[in-house]
């Protein structure tokens, strides 16, 4: 009997333990996910060239598979470069 309960209050503190380093995890991914990963001026100008040469939705796809923007995103950067044009 007491063996279980000893057995059973090691595994809460590893589950503890587990849970705390993955919300850690969590909180450095998105940091480092809320960073643009290249200068936004870059971007723009990159998005204006594919824009011009590939259409709406190849750029959006573009942007999604080589920059890493989620749909949304992309979709903004392009709508927003359209009403500048």
């Amino acid at each position: 009997m007491i063996w279980s309960l000893i057995t059973s209050f090691i595994l809460n503190v590893a589950f503890l333990i587990y849970i705390v380093v993955l919300t850690n995890k969590v909180k450095v991914l998105r940091k480092e996910t809320a960073k643009p990963s290249e200068n936004n001026d870059e971007l723009i100008a990159l998005a204006q060239e594919k824009l011009k040469t590939l259409g709406d939705i190849k750029t959006i796809k573009y942007l999604r598979k080589e920059k890493g923007m989620s749909m949304l995103d992309a979709k903004q950067l392009v709508d927003a470069l359209k009403k500048q044009e």
